[in-house]
């Protein structure tokens, strides 16, 4: 009679184990619905700019993107306008993952797919972010850093926007994951921050700047090997890209860069600081601006006696980050799409907080700021008229776009906005602004007004 092998059964200290992972992960799967549902019920009842008659369905810089991805589909290459080879996005990967909609055949909804992307790649930037905190920080702060990020609002807005504000999150966070383990231990394999850097670079056109942060933050904490590394990887893709750029485009740098980042430099400066002030009073971003201003000074105060701690902490790639971030955003003038550049300070600012300023409270103090910063980051539903929900709501880009389709086939348009009528239309455009003419946009700026003075 042959012997039967006993059933599988998990040791009683793995099934201890594997409970206590589950006990442990139930409250960041919640938040992880929380994110999905705040986002879906953006997407569904409300806007993405405060041009409400405009912005009913994404952004119009969205639509500028699907118009790139539908062209490279077709047949006519990374272009605005078929036989215009103008670069007018600056989001290279993203529009590759865009033109995967038309090849699987989803291109009239193409809007849906780029929301459906954005959801995937938020819900893993906050497990990143999740599994960071937690390894690091403890469970409970993880579970609570991970509640503040799903209730941020503006994470909502740019997930239902339709750009690839998401996947500039997930990648920043994933830097600041791999980066952070380098600097533990130098026997790491550097090819995974390697690919994160390639990908950095090609998701959007600042992205070598979070590229750049990394290698700087290797270096000062005597990482070389890892540092020689990093920057051959910077320097080539970027003396790649660019020559591909060169070739393609004729220019170095992308289209949008000399459309927007122009105009006299003290006037975008003061338009950038006035818009800070907004955003950071109205939002809950000076919550985090604050946990930094807070934990900076003790810590270069200590870098300067020489203290060791406090040297590793003021290197970190979120302090060194921060700042930089901040300094960029000021120069290019912000941004007339408010606080999309700034919705990765979020979750970076929330690992500031939670390294340096709630391990100072007691467990009641802690709950009391956690609950505090909610309050004053959904504040923003009611001061904010993107949050003027409703099951009615219309979009007359893409209504009077789909009208000029029906009626003027074959005509010229020259327009402002340039991302849903075209794309509506099919008609071949002009840029009046500049993003995707090449001439307009080489013009000379007398004048500043975000991203409208071409």
């Amino acid at each position: 009679m042959r012997h039967r092998p006993a059933p599988s059964v998990l040791p009683y200290s793995q099934m201890k184990l594997r409970m206590l992972r589950i006990r442990r992960y139930w409250p960041v799967h919640i938040c992880a619905v929380l994110l999905l549902v705040g986002s879906v019920t953006h997407t569904a009842l409300g806007y993405t700019h405060s041009d409400l008659a405009g912005h009913g369905w994404g952004t119009d810089d969205a639509y500028i993107s699907y118009r790139y991805a539908q062209n490279m589909y077709e047949g006519h290459g990374l272009v605005f306008n078929p036989g215009e080879r103008v670069e007018g996005y600056s989001n290279f990967l993203y529009v590759l993952l865009l033109t995967s909609a038309f090849l699987v055949g989803a291109g009239d909804q193409i809007y849906l797919f780029s929301v459906a992307i954005n959801m995937v790649l938020i819900v893993a930037a906050l497990y990143v972010f999740a599994r960071y905190i937690s390894r690091s920080l403890g469970n409970t702060n993880g579970v609570l850093a991970s509640l503040l990020f799903a209730l941020a609002p503006p994470i909502w807005i740019w997930v239902a926007s339709g750009m690839e504000t998401s996947l500039v999150v997930l990648i920043t966070l994933l830097m600041l994951v791999t980066i952070e383990r380098l600097v533990k231990d130098p026997q790491q394999n550097v090819v995974p921050a390697c690919i994160l850097m390639m990908l950095a670079i090609l998701a959007r056109a600042d992205g070598f700047i979070t590229v750049v942060v990394a290698v700087v933050c290797l270096a000062v904490r005597g990482r070389y090997k890892a540092t020689i590394w990093t920057s051959a990887v910077l320097a080539g893709t970027l003396t790649v890209y660019s020559a591909w750029r060169l070739s393609y485009y004729g220019d170095l740098l992308p289209n949008t860069y000399y459309a927007k980042v122009s105009g006299p430099l003290f006037d975008r400066i003061a338009f950038a600081i006035r818009q800070l002030w907004g955003i950071a009073m109205n939002e809950g971003l000076f919550v985090y601006l604050l946990a930094f201003l807070f934990a900076a000074a003790p810590l270069v105060v200590g870098h300067l006696r020489r203290s060791k701690m406090a040297t590793r902490e003021l290197w970190g790639f979120d302090t060194i980050f921060i700042p930089v971030w901040l300094l960029y955003w000021l120069y290019i003038g912000a941004d007339h799409f408010q606080e999309r550049f700034l919705v990765v300070l979020y979750p970076l600012g929330l690992v500031t907080f939670f390294r340096h300023i709630v391990p100072a409270l007691r467990r009641t103090g802690r709950a009391f700021l956690v609950v505090l910063v909610i309050v004053l980051q959904l504040r923003m539903i009611v001061l904010d008229n993107r949050f003027q929900y409703t099951f009615d709501k219309h979009d007359r880009y893409i209504q009077l776009g789909q009208f000029l389709g029906e009626h003027y086939s074959g005509k010229l348009l020259a327009a402002d906005a340039v991302g849903k009528i075209p794309y509506f239309s099919g008609l071949q455009t002009i840029d009046m602004l500049g993003l995707n003419d090449r001439y307009i946009a080489h013009t000379e700026a007398t004048f500043f007004d975000v991203g409208h003075n071409k």
